[in-house]
């Protein structure tokens, strides 16, 4: 878990973790540079679960992507999950990712693997905003298997993922050229012929509040047409951003990068990869 002001919703988080029906897992928490009441919380939870959590200290990693990767570096273990201050847990994710991944594992024991599940979109107060992240982005992990197909998109929400030792070893050390960790991961991966699969089932509540390090869009009412403009500059900035890691792991062209994106967008139309 990547802390960072994070008091607000943190305890709601740690609780959903601490009732999770697999119990065969340890928190690793590092903070970045918190200056609320977050590394308070963090220690009281460690000091009444002192068997299930660790508090890392070393200096602040200026952001999400580079405070969970530096974490990825200074932990071994055998599977690892992405964990948000900010979300809710269902109950059954942790157990669910896992018996898949042992099913996976089994078919492919050499190979780095992935598992993620989908996410129910939720507002602060936890009303369902939409009740499936895949549908409402239209990102449907079956439809990339393959580095070739990671052109398209190799977006995996980070704290909806699992992903074994092999995975991790692929992703490290990482490049300056990584936008976002989970992202990074799934292309790194993919990259050393490993594999994502898809769980279609919601494990998560994803709070969306003012102030999501990432969220999922925003409103009709509020599109206009600046909104339109600055929206298309985003686009183009993440491509551009999304582009650079995908080369430094020898995709090829742009020309091959755009292909995929309509490869993709007919496999969600047809229905089938």
């Amino acid at each position: 878990m990547a802390t960072y002001n994070g008091e607000r919703y943190l305890r709601e988080q740690m609780d959903s973790l601490l009732v999770q029906t697999c119990d065969d897992w340890h928190l690793f928490v590092h903070d970045d540079g918190s200056t609320d009441d977050t590394v308070n919380i963090v220690t009281e939870y460690k000091e009444k679960h002192p068997d299930k959590i660790t508090i890392l200290t070393y200096p602040s990693q200026g952001g999400a992507c580079k405070n969970f990767l530096s974490m990825l570096e200074r932990v071994d273990a055998p599977y690892y999950m992405f964990c948000d201050q900010d979300d809710m847990w269902l109950p059954k994710k942790t157990a669910l990712s896992l018996q898949e991944m042992k099913v996976r594992e089994q078919e492919q024991p050499e190979a780095g693997i992935i598992i993620c599940t989908d996410l129910t979109v939720v507002a602060e107060d936890l009303k369902v905003v939409n009740r499936s992240m895949w549908e409402y982005l239209s990102n449907y992990p079956e439809y990339i298997r393959t580095f070739r197909d990671a052109g398209a998109s190799a977006i995996v929400t980070g704290c909806a993922m699992l992903f074994n030792r092999k995975a991790k070893e692929a992703c490290l050390p990482y490049s300056s050229v990584v936008m976002m960790h989970d992202c990074w991961v799934c292309l790194c991966c993919l990259s050393q012929q490993g594999r994502l699969y898809g769980i279609p089932q919601q494990t998560i509540y994803y709070r969306q509040h003012g102030d999501n390090s990432l969220g999922v869009g925003v409103g009709a009412a509020q599109i206009g047409i600046v909104y339109r403009l600055r929206h298309f500059i985003e686009l183009f900035n993440y491509n551009a951003a999304y582009y650079r890691m995908l080369s430094a792991l020898g995709y090829g062209s742009v020309i091959k990068y755009l292909a995929a994106k309509l490869r993709y967008r007919r496999r969600i139309k047809r229905g089938y990869y």
